[in-house]
C-alpha cells in the first residue's frame, strides 16, 4: 500500500511538472482561454439576467461583448497613451532624480554624516535602465491586446455553448449531472463573485486616485488611476507597488516641498487602507479566504509562468482551484490547506456532530 502511494506521489509531481511546462510552452493559447473563462464567469450572470427580461440568449451576448469591447479598447488606448506620454518626459525626471541625490548626498558630506561620493549613483545610466523597464511594461500590454480577437472568439463560443453543455452533459452522463452542475454553479458563483466585487473596488480605487492626484496636481494621475485598477487585482502587493511608486513621483515632481510629499503619501495610504483593508473584506466576505503564504506562492508562479499579465490572473485561477478541491471529496483536504483558518468552522462541527450523537436530557425526556 506505501509503495503504491509513494508512486501515485511522484506521479503527481511528474504532472504538475508537465502541466506547468505545458502552460508555459502554449501560453499564446492558453492564456487567451483561461482569460476567457474568467470572463464567462464574471459576465454569463448578466446574461442570464437579460434572459429573464425577455431580452433574447443571442441579442444579451452581442450586447455584452460590445460593451467589453469599448471598455478594453479604451482602457489599453488610455494606459498606451499615459506610457508613451511618461516615456517622453523620463528624461526629466531621471535628471530631477539625479539632481535630487546630489543634493542630498552633498549636504550630508558637508555635515561629515556620510563617506560616499555622488558620482557613484550618478554616473550610472539610469535612462536607460527606466526605459527598458517602460519598454517592457508597454510591449507586455500590446501583446495582451493583441491576444484581446483570441479572448472574443473563445468568450462568444464559451457563451454560445453553456446550454448546449448542459444538455450534452445530461446525455453523457446522467447519473452524475446533478454533481458536475452543483460544482460548475460553485465556481461560477464563488469566481464569479470574487471578481464582480473585486472589479468594484478596483474601479472605485482607480477613480479616486485619479481625481486625487489630480486635484493636487501630480503628473500621469490617469496612468496612476490606471494601474491602482489594475494593480488592485493582487492583493498585499499590489496596493504597496502603486502606493510606492505614487510617493517616488511626488518626490520627484515636489521636492524640496515636503507638505506635498506627505499629502500625497497620506491620501493615496489612506484611500488604499479604507478600500482595500475594510471595505474589500466586508463585501468579499469569505469567498476569497485564502492563506498569505498560498497567495504569495500564486503570485509567483502565475507571475513567472505568464508575466505581470499571470500576477493579476493568480488570484481568480487560485480561487477556482480552491472551489474545485473543496467540491471533490479526494481533493477536499488541498482546498482545506489552501484557506486561512478553519478551526471555528471545525470547532462547530465538531458540536453539532456531538449534540446528534448524544442528545440533550430535554430531548431525550421527550
Amino acid at each position: 500500500m506505501s509503495d503504491k502511494k509513494l508512486t501515485a506521489f511522484f506521479l503527481g509531481i511528474l504532472v504538475v511538472i508537465a502541466v506547468g511546462a505545458v502552460l508555459k510552452i502554449a501560453a499564446t493559447v492558453i492564456m487567451p482561454m483561461v482569460i476567457a473563462l474568467l470572463f464567462a464567469f464574471l459576465l454569463y450572470p448578466l446574461i442570464m439576467a437579460m434572459e429573464k427580461s425577455k431580452i433574447p440568449n443571442l441579442m444579451g451576448i452581442i450586447i455584452i461583448l460590445l460593451v467589453l469591447t469599448g471598455v478594453f479598447y479604451l482602457i489599453v488606448m488610455l494606459l498606451y497613451r499615459s506610457l508613451n506620454t511618461l516615456t517622453l518626459h523620463m528624461p526629466w525626471y531621471i535628471e530631477q532624480l539625479m539632481g535630487i541625490y546630489k543634493d542630498i548626498t552633498n549636504r550630508m558630506l558637508a555635515a561629515e554624516l556620510s563617506m560616499i561620493s555622488a558620482d557613484f549613483i550618478v554616473d550610472y545610466d539610469w535612462g536607460r535602465v527606466a526605459r527598458s523597464y517602460l519598454v517592457t511594461l508597454t510591449n507586455s500590454i500590446t501583446r495582451f491586446a493583441g491576444y484581446s480577437f483570441a479572448i472574443f472568439i473563445f468568450l462568444l463560443f464559451l457563451f454560445l455553448e453553456f446550454p448546449v453543455f448542459q444538455n450534452n452533459l445530461a446525455k453523457a452522463s446522467p447519473k452524475s449531472k446533478k454533481r458536475i452542475i452543483i460544482i460548475i454553479s460553485r465556481i461560477t458563483q464563488g469566481v464569479g463573485k470574487y471578481l464582480a466585487v473585486k472589479a468594484l473596488i478596483s474601479a472605485i480605487t482607480g477613480i479616486f486616485t485619479w481625481i486625487i492626484l489630480s486635484i493636487i496636481g501630480l503628473d500621469f494621475a490617469m496612468l496612476w488611476g490606471l494601474m491602482a485598477f489594475f494593480l488592485n487585482f493582487i492583493p498585499y502587493v499590489g496596493s504597496i507597488i502603486v502606493v510606492l511608486c505614487i510617493i517616488l513621483q511626488s518626490i520627484v515632481q515636489f521636492y524640496p516641498s515636503i507638505g506635498m510629499v506627505f499629502l500625497v503619501a497620506s491620501t493615496m495610504t489612506a484611500l488604499q487602507m479604507t478600500l482595500g483593508n475594510i471595505i474589500d473584506p466586508k463585501l468579499q466576505g469569505d469567498r476569497l479566504n485564502l492563506s498569505i503564504t498560498v497567495i504569495i506562492f500564486s503570485l509567483s508562479f502565475w507571475g513567472w509562468l505568464w508575466g505581470p499579465v499571470g500576477a493579476l490572473l493568480a488570484i481568480p485561477i487560485t480561487v477556482a482551484v480552491k472551489t474545485i478541491c473543496l467540491s471533490v471529496s479526494f481533493l477536499h483536504p488541498i482546498g482545506i490547506m489552501m484557506g486561512k483558518d478553519h478551526q471555528k468552522k471545525k470547532r462547530v462541527f465538531k458540536k453539532q456532530k456531538i449534540e446528534k450523537s448524544y442528545p440533550s436530557k430535554d430531548k431525550a425526556n421527550e
